[in-house]
């Protein structure tokens, strides 16, 4: 394959929900960033992954820590997606959150949260996918943020 540029387009073709990924660092400094590489991998145990890329500014802290959580966005949170979407470590100055009994950040006022311990990491092309399984969630209701062809896009009713 040699034309990246389309291949990435054509991944973009693919719809997505947007995600706040959230974790504490080795100082206990908060850490997010915007993702929408967010799956779910078994129920039993409960089991999610996301993606992050070798080149993130907050890679240490994520393959360090021992727990993170999935803060799933509302459309409401349009501006708190681009606010993680930065590459900042002063990004969570200003940023209201919470922490989870392990430690990791919860927004406030998303759609659904999930609180994960971190049980592998794996080490792939460009990105490490990290696996998570699920120690607490919560559904909080509303509609979510989307992510389209390089935007950001609603349900219709």
């Amino acid at each position: 394959m040699n034309d990246l540029k389309t291949f990435r387009h054509c991944l973009g073709h693919f719809a997505t929900g947007v995600t706040i990924v959230t974790c504490v660092d080795g100082d206990g400094k908060p850490c997010g960033i915007t993702a929408n590489s967010f799956s779910s991998v078994s129920l039993e145990p409960p089991l999610l992954l996301w993606n992050i890329a070798k080149s993130s500014n907050s890679l240490r802290a994520y393959l360090g820590a021992t727990h993170f959580a999935i803060n799933v966005l509302t459309r409401e949170q349009k501006d708190v997606s681009k606010h993680f979407a930065q590459s900042n470590h002063k990004i969570f100055d200003g940023v209201e959150y919470s922490l989870s009994a392990a430690g990791a950040p919860i927004l406030p006022a998303t759609l659904a949260c999930f609180e994960c311990r971190t049980t592998n990491h794996h080490d792939c092309g460009d990105h490490y996918i990290i696996i998570g399984e699920v120690e607490n969630f919560k559904l909080n209701g509303g509609r979510p943020l989307l992510f389209y062809a390089g935007t950001y896009a609603e349900l219709e009713d």
